[in-house]
Parts: structure tokens; sequence; C-alpha cells
């Protein structure tokens, strides 16, 4: 007879390689390679018992933090991690842990970090909060992260000023991405009180489109309603600002009104914004970070915790590989994007003014200034890299193009960021010490269930779509090319 302790048995390896695997998956495999019929209770149970055997009891593993933290201390020199509890009754509440080596790494990344959380879909629940960098090749880097049981203000600002005892002494202003949560926004203003802060132009304008119909006149509404947004928010001059707003407050109306009144310009808006963003505008690096951690979010705590730590470690050796193949003075992707930006200016006529300013002829003239490192078009002080304009104005001097740009692009950099390795950390001597001793007891924490089945799969924003399918061979949206029927 097929039971779930025989099944727990048989999947146990492919739960310890794909933890996500489903039930349905497994009743499949089991018929294509064993010719068996298993029941979905079977099944599920059985990749419960396998769970249990591969990750441990999801209530003993918030007892064993109090090893991890120590074994942290003792493999990752410079690390900062924060147990607590709730005052005597040892429940738990939060985690935060920052790896020494990424905190040594950061300092050579751009002055960017992307704060979000996502949920967690193990017995207890609770949020991930995470705190991502970007590296010089255009790459997340992940600086810190913390586990606790909702997304509230006093969490937000218990993460910020762990996250702040990390930025602090670096000594330099870091400019910070998320989403319009409210209880961030406050948290974030408390914590880092005058350090620029952009919201995600992708979560506003999906809160904008939520205000409209998705058909018919609704539908042409939207449209046109965020192609005017999109002015608004990427109008490098101020009087291209207010041409944008004032025909989007005409076609928005009372809607666009009252969505704008509550939002202040200096957290979107290139014109108004205080402080460099280096190009970015929307949080997708913190994205990236939450779909790669995704596999571990329904693992007890401490697995979730070692899995994340796992990744970065062998994230941060394939980086420090990979960088010393390279040979260019930028990173590939950079020096990519200077190429581009010296070709398509190498037809334009310079012509200069005094030993650093020069006009440029383009579609439109503007002036560059290479001592102040500006462009009348703007887009050199909002990107932080010289623009196609600043570009033929540096070659047309015969300076060096290398001088004017950021060492946050530069391979050196890229290859400081991650000199420092993460270290593993054996679990040969877990159990010992922690479990112990009674004052080393840490309970989980208390969590209601909801109503309803769990959900598995993140909700989307009102409007958000995925990328529709086109086909290599006829290039037509619709089919991809094994199926594609097209007389070519």
């Amino acid at each position: 007879m097929m039971r779930s302790r025989v099944v727990s048995s048989l999947i146990v390896d492919r739960i310890r390689a794909k933890p996500e695997l489903k039930p349905v998956e497994i009743i499949h495999e089991f018929k294509d390679y064993c010719g068996i019929d298993i029941s979905y209770y079977h099944a599920w149970f059985g990749k419960e018992l396998a769970k249990l055997d591969v990750h441990g009891d999801e209530s003993k593993s918030f007892n064993e933090l109090v090893w991890y933290a120590d074994a942290v201390k003792e493999t990752n020199t410079g690390s900062l991690y924060t147990l607590d509890c709730e005052a005597g009754i040892n429940r738990f509440r939060w985690f935060f842990v920052s790896f020494g080596g990424c905190i040594a790494g950061f300092q050579y990344c751009i002055p960017l970090l992307f704060i979000d959380a996502t949920f967690l879909k193990s017995k207890y629940k609770g949020q991930l909060l995470c705190a991502s960098g970007k590296n010089g090749n255009q790459g997340f880097y992940p600086l810190a992260f913390g586990v606790v049981d909702s997304e509230t203000e006093e969490n937000w600002t218990w993460f910020l000023q762990h996250l702040a005892s990390i930025l602090l002494p670096m000594g330099r202003v870091v400019t910070f991405f998320s989403d319009c949560n409210q209880g961030l926004l406050n948290a974030m203003g408390f914590v880092f009180p005058g350090w620029p802060h952009s919201y995600c132009y992708y979560h506003l304008k999906q809160n904008l489109i939520s205000k409209y119909p998705k058909s018919g006149y609704g539908k042409l509404l939207q449209d046109c309603v965020i192609n005017l947004f999109s002015r608004c928010a990427y109008a490098v001059t101020e009087e291209e600002f207010k041409v944008a707003m004032e025909e989007l407050v005409i076609v928005g109306s009372s809607k666009v009104k009252a969505f704008i009144s509550d939002l202040s310009r200096d957290h979107y808006a290139n014109a108004f914004f205080k402080g460099m963003r280096y190009g970015e505008m929307a949080n997708s690096l913190a994205e990236s970070f939450n779909n790669w951690v995704g596999v571990f979010r329904d693992l007890p705590v401490l697995p979730l915790i070692e899995g994340i730590r796992h990744k970065l470690m062998v994230l941060n050796s394939q980086q420090r590989f990979e960088a010393e193949k390279w040979t260019t003075i930028l990173c590939p992707e950079m020096e990519t994007r200077l190429c581009e930006n010296a070709e398509a200016g190498r037809t334009w006529a310079v012509r200069r003014s005094n030993c650093t300013i020069f006009q440029v002829f383009a579609d439109y003239s503007v002036m560059v200034d290479l001592e102040q490192r500006t462009c009348s078009c703007r887009l050199w002080q909002i990107d932080g890299f010289p623009c196609t304009h600043a570009v033929a104005a540096i070659l047309a001097k015969r300076d060096s193009v290398y001088d004017y740009v950021e060492c946050y692009y530069k391979t050196d950099f890229f290859r400081k960021a991650y000199e420092s390795p993460i270290f593993p950390i054996p679990d040969i001597g877990k159990g010992l010490g922690s479990n112990g001793s009674a004052a080393g007891v840490v309970l989980p924490p208390i969590t209601k269930r909801p109503a309803g089945r769990p959900p598995t799969k993140r909700i989307k924003v009102f409007g958000e779509f995925k990328r529709p399918l086109k086909c290599s061979r006829c290039s037509v949206a619709g089919h991809n090319r094994k199926t594609c029927k097209a007389i070519i």
C-alpha cells in the first residue's frame, strides 16, 4: 500500500532540491516513473512528512535561531544580526541579519537601496523585509533582510534602525526606493530624515490606473492619463512638468486631482527630486530579490534564512570569478552604454566656449559643462552617467571619457564589492548548547490562520499583465514558433 510515509521516503530528495514541489506534481511523477496511482491526500501528507524530515519541526526552528546567531558571529566576522523576543515569555518577534561580506561590499555599490516586503507561506506566516542595492553592472546586491510577524510601522521602524547602523558609519547619503506603504513612509521619515526617498513609479501608475474602468471609454481615458502621468514623472525641467501636469488635470478631472493632492512631486518627478536616482524610477530590484528567494518562502524560519545565505554565498562567488575575466575599464553593461552614446553623437557639431564649456548641436543645441559635469538636457545630472551630448564634448576635447564616469560603474569597484566572501555555516554542532538551557528557548509567534485556502502566488495589481507571447518565426504576437502556421 502506497501510504504517506512510503511516499515521504521516496520524495525526500526531491523536496530537498525543490521545496515548492506541489502534490499534483508528486502524483504525476509517481504515475510517470512508477506507474502507480496515489491519492491527493497521500501526496500532500507525504510532502509534509518529507519537509519535516528535511527541514525539521517549524516550531523548533525559532529556537534554533539562538544557535544560528552565535554561528554567524563565529563564521562571518563583521556581520550584524539581532534576535528579539517578547520580554518575559521569550516568544519570537524579530530577526535581522546582514552578513559581513555584504556590508563590506555595499560601499562599492551605487548608493541606492530598494526596500520591500514579501509574505511568507510557512505554518507561522510572517513577512520577509529586505533591502537590496545595485552593483555597477546594473545587477541587484542584497544587503540585509529580516523576518517579522507583519508589515507594520513599528516593524519597519525596527528594520530601518538596524539598517541605519550599517549605513551611517559609511558616511554617504543613500537614495531609498519603495512603494507607497504608509507605515514604511512614516518609518523612513523617522529613521532617515532628510535622506532622498523615491516612490516607485510603477506602483504609482498602477494606483492611478485602478481609478478608471478597464474597458470601453474608460480604457481610452486610462491610457491617456497614464501617458500624461509618465510625462510628468520623466520631465527633466520644471516647465515641462507644469505643461504635462496641466494637461493631466484637465483630462483626468477630479480623480487625478484627488490622487495628485496626496502625492508629493519631490518623491517621483525627475524635475523636483532632491537627490540622485541614477536613472532608476521603479522598485524593480526589490521585486527581483523577492522572486530570487521565492523558493524558500514556504520553509521554516531557519531553513529560510540559511537558504538565502547559501544563495548569497554562491552569487558572491560567481560574481567575483566572473569579474576576473573582464578586461574593460567599465562593467560590461556600462561599457556598452558608453559606446552607444559615443556612436549616437559621432556626427554632431561641437563648438568650444572655453576650456570646459561646449555647445553641442544635435536635434537641438545644448550646453555641456565638463567641470561641473552638467548638461542642459539634464540627463547627465539625473542618470549620473555621461549623456550623448557630454560624450561628444569630451571626445571633442580629446579627454578620456572614463575620467568623467562615476567610480561605481568601473570594474575595479565591482571587484571590490564582491571581494569579501560570505562564509559557510556548518550545522554539525546545531542543537548543542541553545536547546539545552531554558534561557535559550525561543517560542514561535502566535499567528491566526486567515480564512480560506492559503494563497501560493502573489496577487497581481490591477492592470498588471504578463508580456504577450511573440513568435520568433513570423514576429506576430499570440503564438510561438512551434505552433506557427504563417506562410513565409
